[in-house]
């Protein structure tokens, strides 16, 4: 473990870094610094196993000809569109390095693609989807990284992919969710009410758009009562995932254990000891593998890691140095 990021003072707080991160004079900034790319960006749909589709955006370098694609996935209730999205795609763009933003099930207004509801355990369509991407994309090198939930699924993907066609060098995440019963936790807590209330609104938003589309989900009056996480988890999880117990559910996708005993590249997994989402105490849960390099560092928030005052990205810079590396 190393510790290679301080910001300034002014820049220490875990609060300042989470929520500056996505507010204020740097949603401008980041908006202005990708918007020469968005002009022949492509939208692409997946094609994932059993009819499933996920959609996503391929950025292209300039000039042409990089041999290098990196997949970047966000974290829950995120999409391609997110700003720690545009900020790490024009960093890689600018850089040569061509990019493509997923959304996963049901994120970025996708939720009329598939009937089925978005849970976090839903991988298979993850890694469908990415050799999908891989038959029509043809690059000598491919890097998979992911913020939060996406770094959490981006693990996986390294986990679970030794019998599928895809071909990864690296896998670099971003305070992944290791066991979301933990995370739960700490969002149902009262000092972290702020956060809490975040995801409840933004999970509200996608099963009420979910709801124009397919308006036989009957959830729309129990949506309206539920006030927080433990409420939602307790009447949704049950109904419209496979489980009925939702500590068993959290576990389906926890990274914890054996899960990363094997993984078919090299992973960094970067956490912050100030995280008030993802606590950095579960990083002794995570697999005895040679192949898992995790960097902790005493700042930066949750998948904050803002280096200085013009509001740049130590995250975005450190992907840059990752994908940058041959081996």
């Amino acid at each position: 473990m190393t510790d290679n990021f301080s910001p300034p003072i002014g820049l220490r707080n875990k609060h300042v870094q989470t929520i500056l991160a996505s507010v204020g004079p740097r949603k401008r900034i980041v908006r202005q610094s990708f918007a020469e790319f968005k002009s022949d960006e492509q939208i692409m749909i997946l094609n994932c196993h059993d009819g499933i589709r996920l959609s996503g955006v391929y950025n292209q370098a300039r000039p042409r000809g990089s041999q290098q694609l990196v997949v970047l996935i966000h974290g829950w209730e995120g999409c391609m569109d997110s700003l720690y999205m545009l900020s790490t795609a024009a960093k890689l763009l600018r850089s040569g390095v061509d990019v493509f933003r997923l959304n996963l099930r049901d994120h970025g207004g996708t939720q009329g693609l598939n009937k089925g509801i978005f849970n976090s355990t839903l991988i298979d369509e993850v890694i469908s989807g990415l050799e999908d991407l891989q038959t029509r994309l043809d690059y000598q090198n491919y890097s998979l990284v992911g913020f939060s939930l996406g770094g959490n699924f981006a693990l996986r993907v390294a986990a679970l992919s030794h019998k599928k066609s895809i071909d990864l060098s690296k896998v670099i995440a971003f305070c992944p969710a290791i066991h979301a019963k933990t995370s739960n936790a700490v969002l149902n807590q009262a000092r972290n009410f702020v956060y809490g209330q975040y995801f409840v609104h933004r999970w509200k938003n996608s099963l009420f758009k979910k709801l124009q589309y397919f308006p036989e989900y009957e959830f729309a009056d129990a949506l309206k009562k539920m006030k927080n996480l433990n409420e939602m988890n307790a009447q949704l999880i049950p109904k419209y995932t496979r489980f009925n117990d939702i500590d068993k559910y959290f576990e389906a996708y926890a990274i914890t254990g054996d899960v990363l005993k094997d993984t078919i590249c090299p992973c960094f997994i970067h956490f912050s000891k100030d995280d008030m989402i993802i606590p950095y105490a579960d990083i002794q849960l995570l697999a005895d593998n040679p192949d898992l390099d995790i960097t902790l560092t005493e700042k930066g928030g949750h998948c904050g890691f803002l280096m200085n005052w013009k509001l740049e990205s130590w995250l975005d810079q450190r992907v840059l140095e990752l994908v940058s590396r041959q081996s």
